[in-house]
């Protein structure tokens, strides 16, 4: 070929001499439709070390599984797993505070925000405008968080793409797909779906800017990183792992990754100084070593399912290299930061650690694939074994994880309080005139009551509230100061309580001593979950000297 020729042929569009351009160390060899790694454990659509644009020419001209093909099984999956029965248990009672901040006005909604998780406030907002289009049944509530979650295993599997090769990234996402763990918080209406999808989104993005030496390329990173820490603000801790891929992708560029990280840091920084002195929902976890220890089969679904992914990730960390390193820290180190500093603020609980699982899977994918490539055989034939290995692993999971789904499909959830049975029950039983009182963990009984009775005409009032939530700009409202007062002509309460060990808790002194000393506790009815309804009946001669009492 004359230097003419190669010289046209650079500045075609459709063809490159592929034998004349130097390779780089971690050249990769197609195989049909499939790409072939070398052995050194770098990543396998990574476009070669150079200017842009030859990047981008080299990489175009790499056969390989295209996109589509490796993203839309582990959507797919996602979507079918996080669809079935969506809606067929009832709102839970974290849930509850989603439904209670999106169907408030915008102006009530700022009061609460302004009281009370303002760091979960593009989340409370984008719901608003959902349920403002779509409504607040269970199934529209949740809807969000299936999309976000399957949209999230598509990313996860081009993440292993770019990491690694294709096939890891297809067998990643559908690890990811299978996992109790996914399914359970596609069908919350939390935001850990959407904090999990902008973290991996991040990364992606953190590759985007990376692989170009374009300077705007790293504004889509800032604003994936800036929904990170505002989705929820314990996935900022990912920002480690991202040091660390940058480290091992473009070192020479570290400097530009920190002074645009700090972009985001300022409103993130802003946001939780506004969130101190806020009260917040008690997180589930514990706070002794055993929370820690339990934290891998609590978040996973199960002994077993942490043991299969564990040890296929342990193989993934030995086979992916450096690439496994920033995968490594992104699962691990964000338990262990907010457990060391949980003497500053009590945060560690699984759900705020959902965002971590994409890492373990990408793990567990890189260790199945990578010993797919060591076992023997002709070297065109690597990326075959790697699918077929790959999928082993995966149906292997699934088996495991076979267990934990009935329990995830069951209404309510075992341990879980029935307020769908108490709030129906009281409904059929109240007469008008009563009213009603709360006890125990009040924000959760009273928001979890609230929203089955949404749809209720007539439902008791709440005597003990003198100013409503709404306009207190809480999930309780104000408490009443003088019970004599507020409960003048109310012959007969019913309180509603998730302690019945202890059903006065959470009420004033002066509100618990009132109801036992002015009124007689009839009948009660005890549901699943700890949850108890009972009848207090005023005593006849306090009805007639309220004052007294």
């Amino acid at each position: 070929m004359s230097e003419r020729e190669v010289l046209d042929s650079l500045d075609s569009p459709d063809t490159i001499p592929i034998s004349i351009i130097p390779q780089p160390r971690n050249a990769h060899h197609s195989d049909g439709d499939w790409e072939v790694r070398s052995d050194d454990g770098e990543g396998g659509d990574r476009p070669p070390a150079g200017g842009g644009r030859r990047r981008r020419r080299e990489a175009a001209a790499r056969p390989g599984m295209g996109r589509a093909v490796v993203m839309l099984p582990p959507v797919a999956a996602t979507l079918a797993a996080g669809a079935y029965r969506l809606g067929g248990q009832q709102v839970r009672e974290d849930e509850s505070a989603t439904w209670w901040a999106a169907h408030l006005s915008w102006t009530d909604l700022g009061r609460l925000l302004d009281n009370t998780d303002v760091v979960l406030a593009p989340y409370y907002v984008l719901m608003h405008l959902w349920v403002s289009l779509v409504g607040g049944s269970a199934t529209m509530l949740r809807l969000p968080s299936v999309l976000a979650m399957a949209a999230t295993a598509g990313l996860v599997a081009l993440l292993g793409r770019r990491m690694f090769d294709a096939p890891t990234g297809l067998v990643a996402g559908l690890v990811f797909a299978v996992l109790p763990v996914t399914t359970r918080y596609a069908q919350e209406a939390r935001p850990f779906a959407l904090a999990a999808l902008s973290v991996v989104a991040g990364a992606l993005l953190l590759y985007r800017a990376l692989d170009h030496e374009e300077a705007d390329r790293w504004g889509g990173y800032a604003f994936g990183m800036l929904l990170t820490g505002m989705f929820h603000p314990v996935a900022a801790a990912v920002v480690v792992a991202y040091l660390l891929i940058t480290l091992a992708t473009e070192r020479q560029r570290t400097g530009a990754w920190f002074a645009v990280t700090l972009v985001p840091v300022a409103p993130l920084f802003a946001v939780l100084m506004l969130a101190r002195g806020q009260n917040h929902q008690d997180p589930q976890g514990g706070s002794d070593v055993h929370a820690l220890l339990r934290l891998p089969q609590d978040l996973l679904g199960s002994q077993h399912v942490a043991l299969a992914l564990g040890g296929l990730a342990l193989l993934g960390l030995l086979f992916g290299r450096r690439n496994g390193v920033p995968l490594l820290v992104w699962a691990v180190l964000p338990p262990l930061a907010v457990f060391g500093l949980r003497s500053y603020g009590n945060l560690f609980t699984p759900s705020y650690f959902v965002f971590t699982v994409p890492a373990l899977a990408l793990l567990a994918a890189t260790g199945a694939c990578g010993l797919a490539r060591v076992l023997p055989g002709k070297a065109r034939g690597v990326p075959t074994r790697q699918v077929l290995l790959g999928m082993v692993a995966a149906i292997g999971v699934a088996v495991v994880s076979l267990p934990v789904f009935p329990d995830l499909r069951t209404d309510p959830q075992p341990g879980r309080p029935d307020y769908e049975a108490a709030a129906a029950w009281l409904r059929h039983e109240a007469k008008a005139g009563d009213g009603v009182v709360y006890g125990g963990e009040l924000d959760k009984v009273m928001r979890a009551t609230a929203y089955q009775w949404r749809d209720f005409g007539r439902v008791p009032a709440q005597v003990y509230v003198t100013l409503s939530p709404q306009r207190d700009g809480t999930y309780t409202g104000r408490p009443c100061s003088a019970p004599v007062v507020c409960t003048k002509g109310v012959g007969r309460i019913w309180l509603v309580t998730n302690t019945p060990r202890t059903p006065f808790a959470g009420m004033t002194q002066d509100e618990g001593k009132f109801l036992q000393t002015d009124y007689a506790a009839g009948g009660s009815k005890d549901f699943t979950g700890g949850l108890r309804v009972t009848l207090f009946n005023r005593v006849p001669e306090k009805a007639k000297n309220p004052a007294k009492g």
